[in-house]
């Protein structure tokens, strides 16, 4: 009880970490080390995002270290972190190799086929994952060991129509990775924007490892100017369910007739790279088609919650991405469940962590809202939007997308409306 007691007035005073700003000196050896898992695509095809959550997980711990330090407690994390190679059988492999190792609750993996590949075993073996960067809906099941401390693309899929509806698009050619995330989200999408009264194209699907978009994108020309003929060139609008392949993707378009004449539109697994900016190509044809995506994430953060986004940001060297702020949440809540419970026992854990979550007072200004399958049951977006400000090139907030309590209507709004 003194331990469970205790561990609610570390949370209460956590959240002046925010406010203090401060940094510490990394994870040090002590009797009351608590090790944590991560596993994040460092390499690969969504390389830049698994870096940015390396940013934002380390931030953390060292706060949480340097946090308990300050207090007097002997309380410390340590992070042992593995790289997926956004390669599902890597993840599992990584996964067992954590096990070995005595760990318990791992952090990641990335992509959602890395999580469907790492979840039974997980499973299985009683081990708890708490994911930061996966959103397909089909991972949401009650009684596994999966937490997820960001939303299911059943949200996403929603904000794009709003978003698709405001900037008056009526046909949408979509192309997008085939894999379980890229397929879930681009068929809720096609349902949320028809259901609003648009038109959605077949598209172009590419599998994962592609190296050559010319046949995909003059394919994907074909279908735009098919769109284009029967809507006109300003009620079209290409989305794009892309890691990084995002990039080369533009590249080749903008050699094309159709591509550059409608806007483009993006998911949270490309909007903000940093890739996109680097002068060429690519970043001139999403300055010309407007690319436009939402990220996950609350727009209007607190100043405590702005010193967190900063440190993240400078250790990153640019704009983290929307999993960042959710995966320095998770290195918390897992640090304050190892602090409630010395328990192995993945039953004591998930409990452990539930109730944390529903208490911890996080980046987005609210707790944790996890419904019964270790979902949020909240959204938060903010849609950016890809242009050039003389020679440089850059993301520019537009629109937010606000679910703030389970079960009413979402709020979207334009930017300083």
């Amino acid at each position: 009880m003194y331990r469970r007691e205790f561990a609610i007035a570390l949370i209460i005073l956590a959240a002046f970490v925010f406010a203090c700003g401060c940094t510490g000196t990394g994870t040090t050896t002590t009797a009351d080390e608590n090790v944590i898992g991560v596993l994040l695509p460092l390499t690969g095809d969504y390389t830049e995002s698994g870096k940015a959550v390396r940013a934002a997980v380390e931030v953390a711990a060292e706060d949480v270290n340097n946090y308990f330090t300050q207090i007097g407690s002997t309380f410390q994390i340590r992070l042992v972190v593995e790289d997926t190679a956004t390669d599902p059988p890597v993840a599992l492999e990584k996964l067992k190799q954590l096990e070995k190792e005595g760990i318990r609750i791992v952090i990641g993996p990335g992509s959602s086929a890395e999580l469907e590949a790492i979840r039974s075993y997980a499973d299985e073996h009683g081990i708890l994952v708490v994911s930061t960067m996966s959103t397909a809906p089909s991972l949401t099941i009650e009684g596994d060991n999966v937490f997820r401390f960001v939303p299911p693309d059943t949200f996403q899929a929603d904000a794009m129509a709003y978003c698709l509806e405001e900037d008056g698009i009526a046909a949408v050619v979509p192309v997008w990775r085939g894999d379980v995330w890229g397929d879930e989200l681009r068929n809720l999408t096609k349902g949320a924007f028809e259901e609003a009264g648009g038109a959605f194209f077949d598209g172009v699907m590419y599998t994962p490892g592609t190296e050559d978009y010319g046949n995909l994108v003059s394919d994907l020309d074909i279908q735009v100017g098919r769109a284009i003929d029967t809507h006109g060139a300003g009620k079209v609008g290409v989305y794009a369910v892309t890691f990084s392949e995002i990039v080369p993707i533009m590249g080749a378009a903008s050699g094309t007739g159709n591509l550059s004449q409608v806007r483009w539109y993006g998911c949270d697994a490309n909007v903000l790279l940093d890739s996109l900016t680097a002068p060429g190509d690519a970043a001139r044809f999403a300055a010309q088609t407007d690319f436009t995506g939402p990220a996950i994430g609350n727009a209007n953060r607190d100043p405590r919650a702005q010193v967190v986004y900063q440190k993240i940001q400078d250790r990153l060297g640019h704009k983290p991405d929307g999993y960042s702020m959710a995966s320095y949440d998770a290195v918390w809540v897992v640090a304050l469940t190892g602090i409630q419970t010395s328990s192995t026992d993945v039953h004591d854990l998930k409990a452990t962590l539930t109730e944390t979550a529903s208490w911890y007072q996080g980046s987005q200004g609210t707790a944790v809202e996890l419904d019964s399958a270790g979902d949020p049951s909240t959204a938060h977006y903010v849609f950016w939007s890809f242009g050039r400000d003389g020679d440089a090139y850059g993301w520019e907030q537009v629109y937010t997308y606000n679910i703030w309590r389970p079960g009413t209507l979402p709020e979207f709004e334009l930017v300083g409306s």
